[in-house]
């Protein structure tokens, strides 16, 4: 993978607002909104505010509240501004919702955003960027990665020298950042950020923040153009246990029997997050196919809460939809970690390609329908309370057959997503033998289309240490392109790796990891999950082999990280190493679940339901598709739902219900589910 080289966002000049022009601030007290042209802080209707730009016509209105607005073009150089407050501090939850205007294009982030004094340091939390990943910066140092509020967080320390600052012009200081990934994505966009995650995270490797001066939820640009409209606000914990229902109208069943094949998380309930636009929606929350809480929305975000025992599949539906009325889910928690809506498994009421339920993920619910959270049984994060295991679909089965994957009888305290790009080549023989000699199987390969078709005997000997998935045709920049040249870019690529014999792919990288709406749509349509990484070993960029073991070694329960197969010898040279170091931490190979995306134990057969290590035959752990009667269900990874009649093709809403059509159901991955026909 070569990735293109990106300009860094310049940081040069923006700390110098406070302490140049803190005498001329402008501190406006009036409700009415102000905006701002020139370079500026103060505070505004009880939240502090920072606009700083270099040059150019950026500008940003100060809302009512924690609301701002800001717009950009590419003749502003460089620019950062937003609300917040001074003094920051280390405990601060972040609350933000509204519109992000970026794209993969351009080079901007979303971020928290703040400076502390001894030690001087300016620290980001970015939540969105666009062209630039700031865990890249020039001449950095990675500390790893964490889990907090429903992502894994990178984490990187960059030094800047003789640069201004709240200190005065040329300061010597340290930048902080925690990257979130996957990130968010842009339009519609809401989150919090759990900041005594990050604080406590940094401080476990030496990172240490000083006395706190500003705190902001910022919005930054650079020779770019864009817009925001975003409001901030102290809010609830991501990542806590919440235990306080809304106080808005609730009909939450007190208590729910059992109704799934899991064992739950040990009664800890469920609690949504989400609110109406008009605020008289209405959801339910259900689990198991079973309603367990029902709720009347209010236009602010609210906890609701059920706290009840109940475990399987995890939908929240929205069931009264009328002009003006819309739901957004900003997220669920369960079995002790949050689930962010817009990462899940599927949205049928999303309006999208024309229709609802026309495919992509999002918070938003347009339509009567549901979103769909997987099971009470699933740990996506690997840091779940109670269930650190791989085990997805609510059922009861133990789908690991004990296989660790490299042979033996190895013990394994966690999964990693072993994977290799833009093979297969010249050189995937060699690799496939190495990874044989140290145990380091399985692995996920994700190949290019075009090199499928020049060496397409080889796709056989990747088999024999993992599985073949899907990279694209031509390995281009795709965020420009249409619907339809997405499609067939992906599905060419499926049917040259169905044409060497292998089974159709369930999971999609997208080329130097960029994705956008139009790409999720395409890759849904044609039963491909998008997996991009949690750590990257830097091998295309020239990392030498102990480098590359460094960044495997970086892992964690349920993390993938990238690597490649081609003239990158020194990824060769780390295999021994990556497998010693692993198996020190008692972590194993394993393979990537087309559901969650997330490393998980090998399957230790094809059918769902076989505990045993057996060698049952490609039905599904039901039975399959029996053929023999009309009565049919979709049984959903566990879950039986009524199969579609009319719905052509994904998920539909018929008959006042969600139903999956019979393409959709049997295009599960091995051991999820499939037609049940009596």
């Amino acid at each position: 993978m070569n990735l293109l080289n990106f300009k860094k966002l310049s940081a040069t000049g923006k700390g110098l607002v406070s302490a140049v022009i803190g005498v001329a601030a402008l501190y406006a007290t009036a409700s009415s909104a102000q905006t701002l042209s020139s370079n500026s802080t103060g505070t505004n209707n009880g939240f502090y505010y920072s606009f700083w730009k270099d040059s150019g016509n950026a500008t940003m209105t100060l809302q009512a509240g924690g609301r701002y607005t800001s717009q950009w073009t590419n003749g502003t150089n460089n620019w950062v501004g937003g609300k917040g407050w001074k003094p920051g501090n280390s405990t601060r939850t972040v609350s933000y919702s509204g519109n992000y205007g970026g794209s993969n294009s351009q080079n901007t982030y979303l971020a928290l955003y703040g400076w502390t004094r001894s030690p001087l340091i300016e620290y980001y939390v970015i939540e969105s960027y666009g062209s630039y990943n700031p865990a890249t910066c020039s001449g950095g140092t990675d500390y790893g990665s964490f889990q907090s509020d429903g992502a894994t967080y990178n984490v990187r320390r960059c030094q800047r020298v003789n640069q201004p600052s709240i200190d005065g012009n040329s300061s010597t200081f340290y930048q902080y950042f925690s990257v979130r990934n996957p990130k968010k994505g842009f339009g519609n966009i809401s989150g919090t950020i759990t900041f005594a995650n990050h604080a406590n995270f940094w401080a476990s490797k030496g990172l240490t923040l000083g006395a706190h001066d500003y705190q902001i939820l910022a919005t930054e640009g650079y020779q770019s153009t864009g817009s925001s409209d975003l409001t901030v606000s102290e809010g609830t914990s991501g990542g806590g246990t919440s235990s306080t229902a809304a106080t808005s109208s609730s009909r939450s069943s007190s208590s729910v029997s059992s109704t799934g094949g899991g064992t739950g998380s040990g009664g800890s309930g469920v609690t949504v997050r989400a609110r109406g636009i008009a605020g008289s929606e209405h959801i339910n929350l259900k689990v198991g196919g079973a309603t367990v809480g029902s709720w009347n929305l209010t236009t602010s975000y609210q906890n609701y809460v059920y706290s009840g025992t109940a475990s399987g599949d995890i939908q929240v539906q929205y069931d009264n939809d009328a002009t003006g009325r819309d739901v957004q889910v900003d997220y669920i928690q369960v079995n002790g970690e949050t689930r962010q809506a817009e990462d899940m498994n599927y949205n049928t009421a999303l309006y999208a390609n024309g229709s609802c339920g026309g495919g992509g993920n999002s918070e938003l619910m347009h339509c009567n329908g549901v979103i769909g959270f997987g099971a009470t049984t699933d740990c996506f994060s690997g840091t779940c309370s109670g269930n650190t295991g791989g085990n997805t679909g609510g059922g009861s089965s133990s789908s690991t057959g004990g296989n660790t994957g490299g042979g033996g009888t190895t013990s394994c305290s966690g999964y990693v997503g072993i994977t290799f790009d833009d093979g297969p080549t010249s050189n995937t023989t060699t690799l496939t033998n190495l990874l044989k000699q140290n145990g380091l199987t399985p692995v996920t390969w994700f190949n290019q289309g075009n090199n499928v078709a020049s060496n397409s005997s080889l796709l056989a000997t990747e088999r024999t240490v993992g599985e073949v998935q899907n990279h694209s045709y031509t390995h281009s920049h795709m965020t420009s392109w249409t619907y339809q040249q997405v499609y067939d870019e992906l599905n060419r690529t499926n049917q040259a790796i169905q044409n060497t014999g292998a089974p159709k792919p369930t999971l999609f990288r997208p080329p130097y990891g960029e994705t956008n709406s139009t790409i999720q749509q395409a890759a849904t349509a044609l039963g491909l999950k998008i997996v991009t990484w949690d750590v990257d070993s830097q091998d295309w960029n020239g990392a030498s082999a102990a480098a590359i073991a460094n960044a495997n070694n970086q892992l964690q329960n349920g993390q993938v990280i990238l690597m490649h197969d081609g003239s990158y010898t020194n990824t060769n040279s780390a295999i021994a190493q990556i497998a010693a170091n692993l198996k020190a931490k008692n972590l194993c190979p394993g393979r990537i679940d087309p559901t969650t995306g997330r490393a998980v134990a090998p399957s230790g057969s094809t059918g769902g339901g076989n505990t045993g290590g057996g060698t049952s035959s490609s039905s599904s752990s039901v039975g399959g598709n029996t053929g023999g009667g009309t009565n049919c269900k979709c049984n959903w990874y566990g879950t039986l739902y009524p199969s579609c009649q009319n719905t052509a093709s994904g998920w539909g809403w018929e008959n006042s219900q969600s139903c999956i059509t019979t393409s959709t159901c049997n295009s599960q991955s091995t051991g999820g589910g499939g037609l049940v026909c009596n």
